[in-house]
């Protein structure tokens, strides 16, 4: 994956130890680490329904030209392509999730957008010798002109979308002594 991954993996943490655990005992993590991942599909979704990170801080407001374009108010989820393409990949000892969209990285983590200068032919309809302030399209128009915009530069903030919140650490615990002990 190319976008942005969360890592399950056993480390020195609470789950990294019960995961330690069970691995002795079945040989393999798989059945549990797809448990987990399904977990994390339905968590991930509910924090970004919320708009918040896993630390359950809110993500960064829209900026104002943001939301002049955008249909609604939510951050993440207009055509819900990025959440909608959440992953995961389980081998015996490990769980990758995450997305393979390139942009998904940059939502998660923010950073610098450069925008290249560029120039392209606007669209308007004239009426009675007035020339509207809306773009149409080139078939409905009557009336073109050259825009040229210069280079620039945004900062996106960053809006966490993958992690493990202190439920979901909790919850996962669940889930592995749900095998430890069955």
């Amino acid at each position: 994956m190319a976008g942005a991954i969360l890592d399950v993996t056993m480390d020195a943490s609470a789950v990294g130890r019960e995961l330690e655990q069970l691995i002795e005992r079945l040989g393999s993590l798989r059945t549990p680490l797809n448990d987990i991942a399904e977990y994390l599909h339905i968590s991930t979704d509910n924090r970004a329904r919320r708009q918040i990170a896993p630390d359950g801080s809110p993500w960064a407001p829209l900026s104002a030209r943001t939301l002049a374009k955008k249909k609604g108010k939510k951050i993440l989820r207009e055509s819900g392509a990025l959440l909608d393409t959440l992953r995961h990949q389980v081998t015996d000892d490990s769980l990758d999730f995450g997305t393979d969209k390139p942009y998904g990285a940059i939502h998660q983590d923010g950073g610098k957008i450069e925008h290249a200068a560029r120039s392209q032919q606007v669209y308007f309809k004239e009426k009675g010798g007035v020339v509207g302030n809306r773009f149409v399209k080139k078939s409905k128009s009557n009336f073109a002109q050259w825009v040229t915009h210069g280079a620039r530069t945004v900062e996106m903030p960053a809006r966490p979308y993958l992690g493990l919140s202190t439920e979901d650490e909790t919850r996962i615990l669940e889930i592995v002594s749900d095998y430890l002990t069955g």
